[in-house]
């Protein structure tokens, strides 16, 4: 997009976007972001499984195959999604930056 990533719109149809908003609702949150973030936040496991079998991993401890490989934090290894339900932007004095390792990195924008 012209202004980034962050400018990104998702379609939904009738169907799917009152799931959505009724979990929203459940939830509690107020914002769309929040609820997508508690989705991947609960579908870290298959997300994960995704992505092993995505690169071949037989193995978790393969390094291309942790999620943690994808970003990491400069203090310390932090997962693409963060723990107990805590959003990223909450996540004070830590700033997420691109793997040096280019092999680690998967291209996300080749799956759309």
């Amino acid at each position: 997009t012209a202004q980034g990533p962050r400018d990104r719109r998702v379609r939904l149809s009738i169907e799917i976007a009152r799931k959505f908003f009724d979990l929203q609702d459940m939830l509690g949150f107020d914002k769309a972001s929040r609820t997508l973030d508690w989705l991947l936040n609960k579908s870290k496991i298959a997300i994960k499984d995704l992505v092993q079998s995505k690169l071949g991993c037989t193995n978790s401890s393969d390094a291309r195959c942790s999620l943690s490989s994808i970003y990491e934090c400069e203090s310390d290894k932090h997962t693409l999604y963060p723990k107990n339900g805590e959003i990223a932007s909450e996540i004070k004095g830590k700033k997420l930056r691109k793997p040096t390792d280019k092999s680690s990195v998967i291209d996300l924008a080749a799956r759309e």
